[in-house]
């Protein structure tokens, strides 16, 4: 009797895992501008972005993702490459956001990614990250 329970929790416990598994489904991928879109809201919420801050930030996000993904497909097969090229995209980044924001605001920003790197690398230690392709 034991075993017919411990057999039938068993295959419920699968069962609910695949079923699970199954749910999540592919995420679509987003375009340049819906990237930019998104980014720029975070940063409005974040930062208190000005109307003009928010325009110049999201032409120019809209820019670099688009640049971003030419790159990814171009060096889809070279890791070092595209490593290269994504350190190059956070400096360029860093460094347009220095001109648009204040100081106060560049603190905060600063920040909030040293936070979100911590989290995402802690993420990363307990399996939690991004499925494997």
């Amino acid at each position: 009797m034991k075993k017919l329970v411990f057999l039938a929790t068993t295959l419920l416990m699968f069962l609910a895992i695949t079923v699970n598994a199954q749910q999540r489904g592919p995420r679509e991928r987003m375009t340049p501008e819906q990237q930019a879109t998104r980014t720029v809201e975070r940063l409005t919420t974040e930062l208190k972005l000005t109307d003009k801050q928010q325009a110049d930030l999201k032409k120019w996000y809209t820019e670099s993702f688009k640049k971003r993904e030419e790159a990814m497909q171009k060096n889809r097969d070279n890791r070092e490459a595209m490593r290269d090229q994504m350190k190059k995209d956070r400096e360029a980044a860093d460094a347009e956001l220095k001109k648009v924001l204040t100081e106060e605001q560049y603190k905060t920003y600063k920040a909030n990614e040293e936070k979100r790197m911590k989290e995402w690398q802690q993420r990363g230690r307990q399996g939690g990250g991004h499925p494997q392709r």
